[in-house]
């Protein structure tokens, strides 16, 4: 698995699928990767969930530059974590995504 250190990216391929970066490493387990967007909402009840699994998350907030300009609460979240807990994550989203 190879790691993209400007976008915080783990991937199978040669290139970044964001950035198109070629230069990327091997992953490492405590390398923090990018796993999914979420909505505010649900980001919020999501990092109650991780902190008590004491899975170490970032949730970056993410949205318009509308939100910005008026000091709102952007809309969206990025959600980052280490990628020995990438797989456990994932699946927590399918589970309430579904």
């Amino acid at each position: 698995m190879n790691f993209c250190e400007n976008c915080n990216i783990a991937c199978d391929n040669e290139r970044c699928p964001k950035c198109g970066r070629k230069k990327l490493r091997t992953v490492q387990e405590d390398d923090f990767c990018l796993v999914a967007k979420v909505d505010r909402l649900f980001g919020d009840s999501l990092k109650y969930i991780l902190e008590n699994e004491n899975i170490e998350c970032v949730f970056m907030p993410y949205g318009t530059g509308v939100n910005s300009k008026f000091a709102l609460p952007l809309e969206s979240y990025l959600l980052y974590v280490r990628y020995k807990n990438i797989d456990y994550v994932r699946q927590i989203l399918k589970d309430y995504n579904a």
